[in-house]
C-alpha cells in the first residue's frame, strides 16, 4: 500500500512536472538576438594602433579659402551657400578632452582631423541617407557647438563627444564661424554670426527632414550652439516656405545654452513646442563663462540659473517656471554638484555623469531610471532634478 502510494505520488509529481514545462514552452521568451536587436548598438570605429578614427558628416556655413581643394580649408567669415562632406577624426581614448585641446598634442599627433573630403549636394544626402537606414534606430544626431572653436576644434569635440556617447548612429556636425577674436568685439560677433547660422542650420534640418527622412532626429547644442538652434527653430516657424507641422525633431539637449533666458521665455517655447517633442536643458549655478555673457549682453542667460550663494528654493522658482512654459516637454537638470569643468562651462565634454545622463534621454528613458538624478520640488508641477556625483 506504500509502495502503491508513494509510485502514486511520483506520477503526480511527474505530471505536474510536464505540465509546468508544456506551459513553459508555450510563454514568449526573447532570444538574445531579439534583445540586442532593440538595444542602441555602440559607435562602430576603427583603430590606428591604440587610437580610435570616428567618422564623421558635416556641413558648414564658413567661407572656403581655397574652392579647388578637394579637402578645404575654411575661414572664420558666413559664405553665402554651405559646404558639405565627410571627415575622420583620431582621437586617444585615454586622454581627457580637456587635454586634447593644446596644439602640442596635434603637433605631435596624438589626435587630429586626418582627412576632409567635400561632397556635391545630391552626394552629401545621399551618403546620409544611406548611413541613417542602416543605422539600429534610422537616426540621426545634429551636433552644433558654441564661440572660440575653429572648424577643426568642432570635428574633434563632436568626434570625442560621439566616441564617449557610445550610439550607433550617423552623426553631423553643423559648424558656423564661432572662432572671433577672444575679446568683448569678438564674443558680440561671434553673438551675431549665431544668429545668422540660424537660417542656414534651419534649412539644414528641414532638407534632411524631408530628403534623408530619419525616424528620430536629435540635436545636441552647447554654449553659443544653442543660441544657433534658438534661430534655426525660429526660422522654420516663421518662414512659410519651410514650415511643416509634421516635422518634428524627436529631441533637442541643451548643454550650458548661452542663451537669454527672455529670449527663451518669449520666443522659444512657441518654436520647441511646434517642431520638438522634447526639450532637456542642463544647468548650472557655477558657470563662469555664462556669468561673464550676461555681464556683457545685460541679460541672465538660461544656463546660469541664479549663483551657488543663492537659496535653493529660490533658484527653483526660475528654473521651474521655465519648465511651466511646456511642462510635458521640458526636462531641466542642475548639474551643479558635478560641475568640475574649467569656468564651470565645459562640463558636456568632460563629466561622465554627463553623458551617462544624456544617453538615458536619448533613449527616452523616464527621469527615475537614473539613479544619479534627485528631484527638488517647490510646489505641485514645479519640481527639476539634481544630477549628483557619483561619491553620492
Amino acid at each position: 500500500m506504500k509502495h502503491r502510494t508513494s509510485c502514486l505520488i511520483k506520477y503526480t509529481l511527474l505530471a505536474s512536472c510536464v505540465l509546468l514545462l508544456s506551459g513553459c514552452a508555450s510563454l514568449h521568451i526573447r532570444t538574445a538576438k531579439n534583445y540586442f536587436d532593440d538595444l542602441y548598438k555602440r559607435i562602430p570605429y576603427k583603430t590606428d594602433g591604440g587610437y580610435r578614427v570616428i567618422d564623421i558628416f558635416y556641413a558648414t556655413n564658413r567661407d572656403i579659402l581655397d574652392e579647388a581643394s578637394s579637402s578645404p580649408t575654411f575661414g572664420k567669415d558666413i559664405a553665402k551657400s554651405m559646404t558639405y562632406g565627410r571627415l575622420n577624426v583620431k582621437i586617444d581614448p585615454r586622454v581627457s578632452i580637456g587635454l586634447m585641446l593644446p596644439d602640442k598634442l596635434k603637433r605631435h599627433g596624438v589626435i587630429g582631423v586626418q582627412e576632409v573630403s567635400k561632397l556635391a549636394d545630391e552626394a552629401f544626402i545621399k551618403e546620409l541617407s544611406d548611413a541613417v537606414a542602416a543605422s539600429p534606430h534610422k537616426s540621426l544626431m545634429i551636433a552644433v557647438f558654441g564661440y572660440k572653436d575653429n572648424f577643426e576644434t568642432t570635428a574633434i569635440k563632436t568626434s570625442y563627444f560621439t566616441y564617449l556617447l557610445d550610439i550607433n548612429t550617423p552623426v553631423l556636425l553643423f559648424d558656423w564661424p564661432g572662432d572671433q577674436a577672444i575679446s568683448i568685439g569678438g564674443y558680440l560677433k561671434a553673438r551675431g554670426y549665431a544668429n545668422s547660422s540660424g537660417a542656414y542650420l534651419g534649412k539644414l534640418i528641414d532638407d534632411i527632414a524631408k530628403k534623408v527622412k530619419p525616424e528620430k532626429i536629435w540635436i545636441n547644442a552647447s554654449s553659443l550652439g544653442c543660441q544657433v538652434v534658438c534661430d534655426a527653430f525660429e526660422y522654420l516657424y516663421t518662414n512659410p516656405d519651410y514650415a511643416d507641422v509634421e516635422m518634428e525633431i524627436d529631441h533637442v539637449v541643451f548643454a550650458a545654452p548661452d542663451v537669454g533666458q527672455d529670449d527663451f521665455d518669449g520666443q522659444f517655447k512657441n518654436e520647441l513646442a511646434s517642431l520638438s517633442k522634447k526639450l532637456t536643458t542642463y544647468v548650472s549655478s557655477n558657470d563662469e563663462a555664462l556669468l561673464m555673457s550676461g555681464f556683457i549682453t545685460g541679460k541672465q542667460r538660461l544656463g546660469r540659473q541664479k549663483s551657488k550663494e543663492d537659496d535653493q528654493a529660490e533658484e527653483a522658482k526660475d528654473m521651474l517656471y521655465l519648465k511651466s512654459l511646456s511642462p510635458d516637454k521640458i526636462t531641466l537638470i542642475d548639474v551643479t554638484p558635478i560641475n568640475k569643468a574649467s569656468y564651470g562651462h565645459g562640463y558636456y565634454l568632460e563629466s561622465p555623469e554627463f553623458y551617462d545622463d544624456f544617453y538615458m534621454r536619448i533613449l527616452d528613458k523616464e527621469p527615475n531610471v537614473n539613479r544619479r538624478l534627485y528631484l527638488l520640488k517647490y510646489k505641485d508641477k514645479t519640481d527639476y532634478w539634481v544630477l549628483q556625483g557619483g561619491n553620492k
